[in-house]
């Protein structure tokens, strides 16, 4: 059995299951965040790279989904997708390097990942004016650095919402254009899983439910959009992602002190 079928005819499929159906809740709630709350904790319960793979088709679902929402969403693709182009590029060699490299250090990665984003807010007041005066080098930068992200711990946020935060784009045109290099990130990271022979229609198969399961979650945070106090929320979920981020680390330092 591969580690994903192991996984799947594990206990912790049900665990797995709960797991995304929180996720897919907060996505729809704030617009983003279903890779970021789901791979760290299904990490903890296997190795990353059965992580990503699990999550995969979760997660292209729910971005598909979120991708259309809030209306004149072509207007925010024809203006962004440069750099959902180098999220592409990224991808390719993000993956790559999951599938042939030591998985564990890529954890901490990860962890750094989530602070990063934890601290984000700190870079707000950041100049913007360096990125509207070379649109092409910022937006290179910040989507293969997205892309390399998305490939190795699929975590892409971080960069990408430092960057459009520095340009001072709108919440609802910042979400439509995540979800967009999100879906790019995960397409071309199950193309290039699917050409290492690592994912296949099994795959496909055994996580249906699991994207069932974040599709019905998704729809009800969407319900519940404006009904929870954002900053309520927003305080559960940093202190979350927090304990996260420390459990990882403190996984990949067992791993190599054992």
């Amino acid at each position: 059995m591969s580690p994903l079928e192991t996984f799947i005819a594990s206990p912790w499929y049900a665990a797995a299951m709960a797991v995304l159906i929180v996720a897919g809740f907060a996505h729809g709630t704030m617009g983003f965040g279903f890779p970021l709350i789901s791979t760290p904790v299904l990490a903890m319960m296997t190795d990353l790279p059965t992580a990503v793979l699990a999550s995969l088709f979760p997660n292209l679902a729910v971005n598909l989904v979120s991708i259309v929402r809030g209306g004149n969403w072509r207007a925010s693709i024809v203006r962004f997708w440069p750099v959902s182009a180098y999220v592409f590029v990224g991808t390719i060699a993000g993956t790559r390097l999951l599938i042939l490299g030591d998985p564990e250090p890529l954890k901490l990665l990860l962890a750094a990942m989530i602070v990063a984003y934890l601290l984000q807010s700190r870079l707000g007041g950041l100049d913007g004016s360096w990125l509207s005066r070379n649109p092409r080098t910022s937006a290179a930068a910040a989507g293969l650095a997205a892309g390399f992200l998305q490939g190795t711990v699929n975590v892409a946020l971080p960069p990408l919402v430092i960057y459009f935060m520095a340009l001072g784009l709108e919440a609802v045109a910042m979400t439509q254009i995540l979800n967009l290099c999100f879906i790019v990130g995960r397409a071309t990271q199950a193309v290039t899983l699917g050409v290492s022979g690592r994912l296949g229609w099994s795959t496909f198969v055994a996580t249906l439910p699991l994207t069932f399961a974040s599709l019905a979650s998704l729809a009800v945070g969407l319900r519940m959009q404006g009904r929870i106090r954002p900053q309520v929320f927003r305080r559960m979920l940093r202190a979350f992602l927090w304990a996260m981020a420390v459990v990882l680390a403190a996984q990949v330092a067992r791993h190599y002190l054992r």
